[in-house]
């Protein structure tokens, strides 16, 4: 009995707590609201589409969870290639090149951004616009907007977003995804803004429901970004057993020819193509040594561009190539096994304990951290790839399986 009425103590008390938070939230919410409204009036927005959308903005919880919370698992290069480049998404991608060849061919012509990387960054975005998002776009931005995490940015996003409704309102989504991307290919706010065009000459911008707007705008951002149409993203390649560690860092370009000359080779093809022996390249190891290697070229630092995720770029990349060539995807070995978060965490604090690391412990294996890692490595006789392996995480003593 008393066990009972303890536990129910402790749960009015954290319902108490809950509803206390909720209500603080909401209190500063409202504040927010109110300055932003100042701001976004600064910024040219009408006191009428402020009145209409201002006083009916909420706070979605769930959105900024979306935002904030670890995954459990370190996302890595296997598990979030094979969950997006799959037979069906493959199939259904050479379907949608067979049933839009008139479009396809006409932006293609115009933009110069060949129709394969079209289809893959839209299966990527929305699967060939399956799902192109269902929280509310108001909500979602201001929400975002109003945490201070990002909130720099997703302030200027929702500006955008009642841009588009001042302006443009009858192509304003009224759903999206919950960080803000809209329509086929998940357009941010300041993208559409800057980006989309008229495909079909109808005087209107419809990038969520007219195919050869979305079409059309897709090729022209990737085309003003600079895309290459005469060049791939990158290929994947074979490294000699005995490749110099000090042509490791991804950041280091050279020439194909100059990779060719230290071994490098191509996997899927006998030679690198004559038009590509000048091109400058870098190596990367997104899963380390063991893992698949690619010379990635000028192109994959475009699809970087619209979304800076390295797996990201390489998703898009060998997409394409399945899309055009049928070119596999690399597969895990049958011994692989993914890194918890909260290794990645314990491994940088102990990278940052010895001097090797400078930044905050987050979970993500970014650019310094593996800069760090490679330090760490050579210091240690490992060899300096920069993942971070269950041997390494074993030497920093993060690893208690």
């Amino acid at each position: 009995m008393k066990k009972a009425v303890k536990f129910a103590c402790y749960a009015l008390f954290f319902g108490v707590l809950s509803v206390y938070r909720t209500a603080c939230a909401d209190s500063d919410f409202e504040s927010w609201k109110k300055k932003f409204y100042q701001e976004a009036y600064r910024a040219g927005i009408s006191a009428h589409v402020l009145d209409q959308t201002v006083p009916r903005m909420q706070l979605l919880e769930r959105v900024i969870r979306l935002d904030t919370d670890k995954p459990k698992y370190l996302q890595n290069f296997y598990d979030y290639t094979g969950a997006r480049i799959t037979d069906n998404r493959v199939q259904k991608g050479r379907e949608m090149m067979q049933k839009y060849p008139t479009w396809l061919g006409r932006v293609e012509q115009k933009y110069g951004v060949p129709r394969e990387y079209l289809v893959a960054f839209w299966g990527m975005e929305t699967n060939y616009g399956g799902y192109k998002g269902k929280v509310n776009m108001l909500d979602s931005l201001a929400s975002l907007a109003y945490h201070p995490r990002r909130q720099r940015f997703f302030t200027n996003e929702l500006i955008a977003y009642l841009k588009i409704i001042e302006h443009e309102p009858t192509v304003a989504p009224a759903l999206g995804s919950w960080d803000g991307g809209f329509g086929h290919f998940q357009f941010m706010p300041t993208t559409f803004l800057a980006y989309a065009v008229d495909g079909d000459g109808n005087g209107r911008r419809d990038i969520v429901n007219n195919i050869p707007d979305a079409f059309s705008s897709a090729a022209n951002y990737l085309a003003s970004m600079g895309w290459n149409k005469n060049e791939p993203w990158g290929r994947e390649v074979i490294v000699p057993d005995n490749f110099p560690s000090q042509h490791l860092n991804q950041h280091t370009k050279k020439t194909v020819a100059d990779w060719y000359s230290l071994g490098v080779q191509p996997r899927h093809i006998t030679a690198f193509p004559a038009a590509e022996q000048n091109t400058m390249a870098e190596l990367h190891m997104p899963m380390g040594i063991h893992g698949p290697v690619f010379l990635a070229y000028p192109n994959f630092r475009i699809i970087m561009r619209w979304n800076k995720s390295e797996l990201y770029a390489f998703a898009v990349g060998l997409l394409a190539d399945s899309l055009r060539h049928q070119i596999p995807c690399p597969k895990p070995p049958p011994e692989f096994q993914p890194l918890e978060t909260e290794y990645i965490i314990c491994m940088q604090d102990a990278l940052r304990a010895q001097g090797y690391l400078s930044a905050g412990s987050d979970g993500r294996v970014g650019p310094k951290t593996r800069q760090a890692l490679r330090r760490f490595q050579v210091e240690n006789d490992l060899f300096p790839d920069g993942y971070p392996n269950i041997k390494l995480i074993e030497n920093l003593g993060c690893y208690n399986k």
